[in-house]
């Protein structure tokens, strides 16, 4: 959020709490299946329409590939 969307880190905790009010509220019961393969423990359909819905926020293409082209680097102190 903060290089690919250009986000302000106030932008970026506002963002983030409420995607995560929508990604993370429920749970799944058991993270392993009966056959013990991993189940993923959030709905991950959820996770890809909470950032759609961030990236059209900021008028942006929501299919939108996150990695820059340009290949900007960003440093966070």
């Amino acid at each position: 959020m903060l290089g690919r969307l250009e986000m302000s880190v106030d932008e970026c905790i506002k963002a983030y709490s409420e995607l995560s009010k929508e990604v993370f509220h429920k749970k799944r019961r058991a993270p392993i299946g009966i056959k013990g393969d991993l189940k993923e423990r959030y709905d991950s359909e959820a996770l890809e329409l909470a950032v759609k819905n961030v990236l059209r926020n900021r008028d942006m293409d929501e299919n939108a590939l996150l990695k820059n082209p340009r290949g900007t680097k960003l440093l966070v102190h």
